[in-house]
């Protein structure tokens, strides 16, 4: 696996745990993070001292913090998670979706939202924020990461929030845009609390893929959405053998889940044999549960390594959104009635 560091609302590698949603044991980690608490409309560290802490990994990692500055030791490699920061006059925000792989990651920015800034936001869009919901800022970039510009605002969709509204080039409200300016950002209030992902548009011009991201009540939630021209298509024909049975070593979960690893003690699961031995293990050891023909997206195979409130007990993160490319070959695969072919 190559060794590589991301902080992309992206594609994920992903390994091992328990596939029990009643319990079972969790892996550790060995990866660092430093970084520091910056304000996320001048970009400058905060004054006094910061908050920080992780939602999304388990066991819960070691986290040191000094003034703005902070240490998260024990993070388990191929790794999604956030970074929930704080500070003395700034709302508690998420970060982005942070990927780790296998090697540690300096210089991360974990931003916060200033009070004085987003009462000023919620004033300009004439928005009164619910306490018990949270907020969401969605950064709309291009394959390359860059601010993507001209993004319509009926391609975006959060299920029960109010937006989106949308932020000028120099991150202040843009009340009545009906478009991404430079800045690429878009704002929805009132999110339901849990886990957020982007719904689908009913007419979309453009495909969007965005992290499923937790939201708190009276908190704010910082997410990248990768935009793509054209409407979405969804893969069909999917074969197991050829297009399923390589992404559990294309994404290092077979790892975990093999003979000797963690991820098959606890549990229960290889993944590191032939297709026609991972195929029995998925469908016919556990029929209905790891692999759910009735109800496809509730399959262990894809609910275990996704984001999930309150999260289960596998210790990472595999697929950081329900728009992941190898996510929707299993989600379809299941859906053609998880054949052996």
């Amino acid at each position: 696996m190559l060794a590589r560091c991301i902080i992309l609302a992206a594609l994920v590698i992903g390994c091992g745990g328990s596939d029990d949603p009643a319990g079972g044991d969790t892996l550790g980690g060995s990866l660092r993070m430093t970084g520091a608490v910056v304000d996320f409309q001048t970009g400058a560290a905060v004054e006094g001292a910061a908050s920080v802490s992780t939602s999304g990994l388990l066991p819960v990692p070691r986290i040191t913090t000094q003034g703005a500055s902070f240490t998260i030791d024990g993070i388990p490699e191929n790794s999604a998670f956030q970074v929930l920061a704080s500070a003395p006059g700034h709302r508690a925000t998420f970060s982005q979706s942070v990927i780790l792989t296998s090697t540690d990651l300096d210089g991360f920015k974990a931003q916060v939202v200033s009070d004085t800034y987003f009462d000023g936001l919620a004033s300009a869009f004439g928005v009164t924020p619910a306490a018990a919901q949270g907020v969401l800022f969605v950064h709309l970039v291009d394959g390359a990461g860059a601010p993507k510009a001209g993004v319509p605002a009926g391609n975006l969709v959060i299920t029960g929030a109010s937006g989106p509204h949308f932020l000028d080039a120099n991150l202040m409200a843009a009340p009545g845009a009906t478009s991404s300016s430079a800045s690429g950002w878009a704002v929805f209030f009132d999110v339901p609390a849990g886990v957020v992902s982007l719904g689908q548009a009913v007419a979309p011009t453009q495909s969007l893929e965005m992290a499923t991201s937790p939201i708190n009540a009276g908190t704010i939630t910082l997410a990248d959405a990768k935009v793509s021209d054209g409407a979405p298509t969804m893969p069909t024909n999917i074969s197991f053998a050829n297009q399923v049975f390589p992404i559990f070593s294309g994404r290092g979960c077979d790892a975990c889940h093999s003979g000797g690893g963690p991820g098959k003690d606890l549990g229960g699961l290889t993944l590191d044999g032939s297709a026609k031995l991972v195929y029995k293990e998925l469908v016919v050891e556990r029929p209905n549960t790891r692999v759910m023909v009735a109800a496809p997206e509730a399959s262990l195979v894809l609910t275990m390594p996704s984001p999930e409130a309150p999260p289960d007990r596998h210790p990472n993160v595999t697929f950081a959104s329900a728009q992941d490319p190898d996510y929707l070959k299993i989600l379809v695969w299941i859906r053609e009635g998880a054949k052996d072919n």
